[in-house]
């Protein structure tokens, strides 16, 4: 019973990194004011769909060049 114990009071360090899609998503969230259309847009495509998309270029692309600036 004690080795139970100990395994579960230890904190465990092979906790899994973010995915850069989702990464994405969270740095998006903090630097742009974006609609929830626009945001989950952008979430299905990066995420769901883990599109190697560049999420700067592709706000751009919706908005157009300067009107995110």
């Amino acid at each position: 019973m004690e080795n139970y114990a100990t395994a579960i009071a230890r904190p465990q360090r092979s906790a899994m990194p973010l995915k850069d899609s989702i990464r994405d998503m969270i740095r998006l969230q903090r630097d742009y004011n974006l609609s929830d259309e626009l945001f989950w847009e952008v979430f299905n495509n990066r995420v769901l769909l883990n599109e190697q998309i560049d999420v700067d270029d592709f706000l751009r692309d919706v908005y157009g060049r300067g009107a995110l600036a």
